[in-house]
């Protein structure tokens, strides 16, 4: 069942379903007492990362990755080791652990998943006039979903693109494909459906202004397909 707490300045809402748990709420601003030595027992390995980011993003970098420790050693009562050293703009893995993980983040909302079994992969985007851009509808939408989309009212339009990219997307990163795959070949529909995806969370109720999906992937055989449900 969803439930909201209070992380440092940040309200956040957690999901846990079947061996799911999100998180979602807005980032903190950057934190003037910053501590380094925190840091490195947060991120492990991945600690090199820290040279690289300017302030904005440092503050959704490393509340990202809080969050994922509270879920593995609060809610899952599992060792933390720390995050492997990875590729920029690549999926961040836990160090030696089974768990996956993802994040997202847009404007100041962000978002994290954590998976048992499987993989995962989650997005949030906010509903903005880039949608509006008939390029990216090509490049987004199976024919079926060219057809919906040019049904639907100017702001409907706009708001019903952006949580299409985002099941699409959260889909992409669970697989480990990104931007690689060909969005066009992927009908969201089917998404909910598919043997695969064992449950695909469209958590975007009551916001107007953005979207948000998650994707589980190849779940562990014995597990049944999550329900669609709502943050």
């Amino acid at each position: 069942m969803p439930r909201s707490e209070t992380g440092g300045d940040a309200r956040r809402t957690l999901v846990s379903a079947r061996g799911v748990h999100v998180v979602t709420g807005r980032i903190p601003p950057p934190d003037p007492g910053f501590d380094v030595e925190d840091a490195a027992e947060l991120l492990g390995t991945d600690a090199a990362t820290l040279g690289s980011l300017d302030g904005s993003r440092l503050a959704s970098y490393l509340t990202a990755r809080r969050w994922v420790r509270d879920i593995v050693t609060v809610r899952l009562r599992r060792p933390w080791r720390g995050f492997e050293a990875t590729l920029r703009d690549t999926k961040p893995r836990l160090a030696a652990s089974p768990l996956d993980v993802s994040i997202a983040h847009a404007g100041d909302l962000l978002v994290v998943g954590v998976v048992e079994h499987g993989r995962i992969g989650v997005d949030v985007e906010l509903v903005a006039p880039v949608f509006d851009q008939p390029a990216l509808a090509r490049r987004l939408c199976t024919l079926v979903e060219r057809r919906r989309a040019d049904s639907l009212p100017p702001a409907d339009r706009r708001a019903w693109l952006t949580q299409l990219w985002t099941v699409k997307e959260s889909y992409a990163k669970a697989v480990g494909a990104g931007l690689a795959l060909d969005f066009r070949q992927i009908g969201a529909a089917e998404l909910r459906h598919s043997d695969t995806v064992r449950g695909v969370l469209t958590p975007a109720s009551g916001r107007t202004h953005a979207k948000i999906a998650v994707s589980w992937v190849d779940a562990a055989p014995s597990s049944s397909p999550s329900p669609v449900r709502a943050i």
